[in-house]
């Protein structure tokens, strides 16, 4: 990267940080006399459209966030073409150069800095700003602490720059020392992330101040890679049971078995604290319980036995013995009663209710609980039920949903997880580049040759709501993409099929081009043409001679399929987009080899209607022609459509 002097209204000084790469200045607000942190952002944020209104909603968010414990965050700009954003100058070091200087802290000083991250986390999570990176180079300390021990440590989080979205593409090209600290479920589907990943995140920062190293290998695979660690008290005799039970809760590798959210976190922490400074052993804390309150501390010893173990002396008055057998038989009344109305199975209808608002919410996290928790049950223990086939809609429509977001990942990754999702691919890669007949021939594919398992479903399910579009597809006039593709082409395609012995798949097409195109002036001739053919008896089609003469005779003159431009087609996938644009660069290299194959057996027209096709594409002469029905779409990153 050039270096700079000045970006916005800032001076840049010396990068932060011992990489020489990095991209986080030192930086002097030139106007209001103030020292700050620039951070510049990815030249994407400035080029694409999408990126930089994400950029602006971003900014936004993170600038309502004000709390001692956060980093103020100052806004985002774009300054020659490059995108940054400014935040407040911390006067301090991180935690990770602490841990390098200090090794393992006493329990104190670590129960202290989890107290001020937690009263940060607590204030993003409740506007729903998630950090989904907390790690010890994001946890700035500063204050007398750092001199005298004595002294207490201001902490502060910065780096909330983390978005569920845009972590799917950069997840698996963190180096290992940051992924070490993410969460199981940022790995599996990083979309359905919430307080639980924060929560995760911190349990593995405490485990590493505790014990001076870290719960889990990045470089493990399997289980071993989540494998559940030794607890931070059998490494750090000086670690208090009750934090030690604290973090293993944090660190548990199923988000529903970790606290319920970042202030049950700080709860227990300060909880710790204060069970040791009572001198409260175990037993006592099994005797005395919480005093009303939830606590996330399960020591792992029952009451009962805890007054074993303490040899407490019981003593009872005939008259309280009586008393309290009264009411204890009245409190298991009770008790029972309200069990048996807790858990009394819902009915299909209360499980379709309380399905709805999760739905209708369309939150990729509400949908997971709608479909797992009442959806399923709901067809499953209710088949016959009305409320059946709607749930089985709306599971569908989740399944479908998810897919085309498994699909985008994909082909950030640039790897397909299963074939469904191949055929998708090359579907959506032909449509994008004006194959209409090309993406419903791949979307046949998917429904014929797919088994009907309920992993393939929601991609059948795809394709049949997309045959279903392409069947009541009007081309029309007024767009200003030309797409170098013949409709007669198609019409060659089939009477090529029909002349091998392909009958069906033949006269397929010749549907097809009726249907995508008899409503549009300009194709008449393919239309009736295909009509024409379609009227024909199969055997007449048997004469290979006598119908290349008909091709010849009765070919109407070539017309160029029109399509919307890509860049406005696309927008919603970037990776589409990208897709589209590799496939729209093979289109007229293939078509001149086919003119030439075509001129050489004497069936083509001529040299004059040749080049009169040619200068149709427009500003386009390099580009080449893609097959009609190829077997892969033409992806980012593809050899074979780089040129």
């Amino acid at each position: 990267m050039t270096e700079l002097s000045k970006l916005g209204p800032f001076a840049l000084e010396n990068r932060l940080g011992n990489d020489q790469n990095s991209h986080v200045f030192h930086g002097f607000h030139l106007k209001q006399k103030r020292q700050a942190v620039v951070c510049i952002l990815p030249e994407r944020y400035a080029e694409n459209p999408r990126a930089r209104r994400r950029l602006e909603k971003r900014s936004r968010q993170l600038q309502k966030m004000n709390h001692p414990n956060i980093v103020r965050y100052h806004g985002a700009g774009i300054d020659q073409g490059i995108p940054f954003f400014a935040l407040d100058y911390v006067d301090g070091i991180s935690l990770q150069q602490y841990l390098k200087q200090h090794g393992p802290l006493p329990w104190e000083t670590v129960v202290e800095i989890g107290l001020q991250v937690c009263a940060a986390l607590s204030a993003a999570h409740h506007l729903n700003i998630h950090h989904l990176d907390v790690r010890p180079a994001h946890i700035l300390l500063s204050g007398e602490g750092l001199k005298d021990p004595r002294q207490p440590l201001k902490v502060q989080i910065t780096s909330f720059w983390a978005d569920p979205r845009w972590r799917r593409s950069s997840l698996l090209l963190f180096p290992k020392d940051r992924q070490q600290y993410l969460s199981p479920e940022q790995f599996e589907d990083p979309q359905y992330v919430d307080d639980a990943s924060d929560i995760f995140s911190l349990g593995c920062v405490l485990y590493e101040m505790i014990t001076g190293k870290l719960p889990f290998d990045p470089l493990a695979t399997g289980e071993q890679r989540w494998k559940l660690p030794e607890r931070p008290a059998s490494l750090e005799l000086d670690c208090p049971v009750w934090l030690d039970r604290v973090v293993m809760r944090m660190i548990e590798v199923m988000p529903d078995r970790r606290p319920a959210d970042i202030d049950s976190v700080a709860a227990g922490l300060q909880e710790s604290q204060d069970a040791v400074a009572r001198g409260m052993s175990a037993l006592e804390h099994a005797l005395a319980g919480n005093n009303g309150r939830e606590s996330i501390i399960d020591i792992g010893i029952d009451r009962t036995e805890a007054e074993k173990l303490m040899h407490k002396p019981k003593y009872y008055e005939p008259s309280m013995l009586l008393n309290s057998r009264i009411w204890i038989g009245l409190a298991v009344i009770v008790v029972v009663a309200l069990l048996v109305l807790a858990f009394r199975p819902l009915s299909d209808e209360e499980l379709y209710a309380k399905a709805q608002p999760l739905v209708d919410s369309r939150e990729s996290l509400n949908w997971r609980i709608a479909e797992k928790d009442y959806l399923q049950p709901l067809v499953d223990r209710y088949p016959e039920s009305p409320y059946a086939a709607k749930a089985q809609n709306d599971i569908d429509m989740i399944q479908m949903a998810r897919a085309e977001a498994r699909l985008e990942n994909s082909l950030i990754k640039r790897q397909f997880d299963n074939e469904a999702e191949h055929h998708l691919a090359n579907a959506r890669a032909l449509e994008a580049n004006g194959n209409h007949l090309g993406a419903w021939y791949q979307f046949d594919k998917m429904v014929q040759e797919l088994p009907e398992t309920t992993e393939n479903r929601p991609y059948r399910l795809i394709a049949l709501r997309e045959i279903e579009r392409l069947e009541n597809l009007r081309l029309h006039k007024g767009v200003n993409k030309v797409q170098s593709v013949s409709v007669d082409e198609f019409i060659s395609q089939a009477q090529d099929m029909i002349l091998s012995g392909k009958e069906k798949e033949g006269r397929e097409i010749y549907q097809r081009v009726i249907s995508l195109y008899q409503s549009y002036p300009d194709q008449k001739g393919a239309v009736d043409a295909a009509t024409q053919a379609l009227a024909q008896p199969v055997a007449i089609a048997k004469n290979k001679d006598s119908a290349a003469k008909s091709k010849t005779a009765h070919a109407p003159e070539v017309q160029e399929v029109r399509k919307q431009p890509i860049a406005e087609s696309t927008e919603s996938s970037p990776a589409a987009s990208e897709a589209a644009d590799d496939a729209a660069a093979n289109v007229s290299s293939t078509e001149d080899t086919k003119s030439d194959a075509i001129t050489e057996e004497g069936e083509s027209t001529t040299e004059e209607a040749s080049a009169q096709a040619t200068s149709s594409e427009g500003d386009q002469p390099d580009a080449t022609r893609p097959p009609l029905f190829p077997d892969a779409p033409v992806l980012p990153g593809d050899k074979s459509g780089q040129r």
